[in-house]
């Protein structure tokens, strides 16, 4: 940001949610979970694992599309090797903090990493987002400081795109494997979590680039059109994709005949899933798909915000569809859909996780030269 006020009020206005954020870490700490979040016995996962799951998808994808140029050789998409791979590094953190909290000490992570349970998917899970995480912030390091080899950077690379779908599918089974909840198992989840992260992925990367180029050039730089024209049919593409299987999953949902899918029925009639499939889904795909707006900027920045808005809450749906529904039949006496609504305390983790991320990467840009492309050619 070139406007020096203009930053130092940014910095503010992200100070003003970093505050409230650490107030609400100490109360948890003081006070326990029970007091802060708004979970029980029937809503044992709450917004702070659909906030884990958002940050950690959006990192499978950011790290998806730096692999196109040094994985896969695409080399267009040169200059937005860095900046995707910090993305998915500062998305991983923002990740890590959201489940920090939601086991109530951030240290709990690091003890379930080192007492092993290898028939758990949980912690191969979290085993294999620590190891990205290490593999990431060495990558980053490599490339910024110009050291190593082409080689060795692409087999950084390489090495992160395995642990991230690794992780990825990894991360489905904690939800597929659960037979007990129907609108969970399978492996439907796997699949849908790879697609749905690609576009994550690509509407973080959308939305901070051209961000920073509409501060810097009131625009994308005309050399960077081509790039950015290209990705944005990628992520037409996976938009569609993603829309398809939600339709499935709609349908399917709908001709089961279990009780546990009632939840599915609940959860469409509702407000957010409108939004999510119309508003997160349809409208950017329109968008895609008609030349005359995909190539604008503002048809570009428009769709990625909506994207992550609609998967913001399409992580939040999916986490309380397998649980708005009692699946003991001593829990079910007396109602069918059980309401949950998150307590502020718990927005204000989750508002804290996603300013980490804004603060991380504002500052990613201004010190970091996440444009730089030199690395590329450092043999």
């Amino acid at each position: 940001m070139n406007n020096k006020k203009t930053y130092v009020v940014w910095l503010g206005f992200l100070g003003i949610f970093l505050a409230l954020g650490v107030y609400a870490a100490f109360r948890l700490y003081t006070q326990g979970s029970d007091a802060v979040f708004h979970a029980d016995d029937t809503i044992p996962w709450t917004l702070l694992i659909a906030s884990y799951v958002f940050f950690v998808l959006t990192s499978t994808g950011a790290t998806i599309v730096a692999s196109l140029s040094l994985v896969f050789g695409f080399n267009r998409y040169d200059p937005i090797v860095k900046r995707s791979i910090f993305i998915g590094l500062i998305s991983l953190v923002a990740g890590f903090i959201s489940m920090g909290m939601e086991l109530g000490n951030p240290l709990n992570m690091f003890y379930y990493f080192l007492s092993p349970n290898f028939k758990s998917p949980i912690w191969w899970m979290g085993s294999f987002y620590m190891c990205l995480l290490v593999v990431l912030s060495v990558k980053f390091w490599q490339i910024h400081k110009g050291k190593g080899s082409f080689k060795s950077k692409k087999i950084l690379s390489i090495s992160a795109l395995i642990l991230e779908v690794a992780a990825l599918t990894t991360l489905g089974s904690v939800f597929g494997f659960i037979e007990a909840r129907p609108t969970y198992f399978g492996e439907f989840i796997q699949v849908y979590f790879l697609f749905s992260s690609i576009i994550a992925g690509i509407s973080a990367i959308f939305f901070f680039s051209l961000i920073v180029y509409k501060i810097r050039y009131n625009g994308i730089p005309k050399n960077l059109n081509e790039m950015y024209d290209g990705l944005s049919k990628i992520f037409g593409a996976f938009i569609g994709i993603t829309l398809l299987f939600s339709i499935w999953r709609i349908l399917i949902g709908l001709y089961a005949n279990r009780p546990e899918f009632d939840a599915l029925n609940y959860i469409i009639e509702t407000w957010h899933y409108r939004i999510e499939i119309f508003m997160g889904l349809m409208v950017p795909f329109a968008i895609m798909i008609i030349p005359n707006f995909r190539k604008t900027f503002s048809g570009k920045l428009i769709a990625s915000v909506l994207v992550f808005l609609g998967l913001s809450i399409e992580r939040m749906n999916m986490v309380m569809l397998g649980q708005i529904r009692p699946i003991f039949p001593e829990s079910t006496e007396g109602f069918h859909i059980i309401t949950y609504f998150p307590t502020f305390w718990e927005w204000a983790i989750a508002v804290f996780s996603l300013t980490i991320l804004f603060f991380l990467y504002t500052l990613g840009e201004k010190y970091l030269d996440l444009d730089t492309t030199d690395f590329l050619t450092n043999e």
